[in-house]
């Protein structure tokens, strides 16, 4: 996987779109397991900012990719 500015304008990848849309869209999920763990609120707000904060950063990485770097 090559990261290029010069790919945000070109089609991203779809093989790491897939993969962060999943993550993506499975993070309500994620977020609710963890509000529901018997952790402190303290904590709970900790990894579901952590958390959040690594889906949407590899989703916005997988607009720096473009379909020429398909793995094979």
């Amino acid at each position: 996987m090559k990261l290029k500015i010069s790919n945000l304008r070109k089609p991203s990848n779809l093989y790491y779109k897939r993969i962060a849309d999943v993550f993506l869209y499975t993070l309500p999920l994620y977020q609710g397991a963890i509000m529901a763990s018997p952790l402190t609120e303290k904590q709970k707000l900790w990894y579901s900012f952590i958390l959040t904060m690594i889906v949407i950063t590899l989703k916005g990485l997988t607009k720096f990719t473009s379909q020429e770097d398909q793995p094979k």
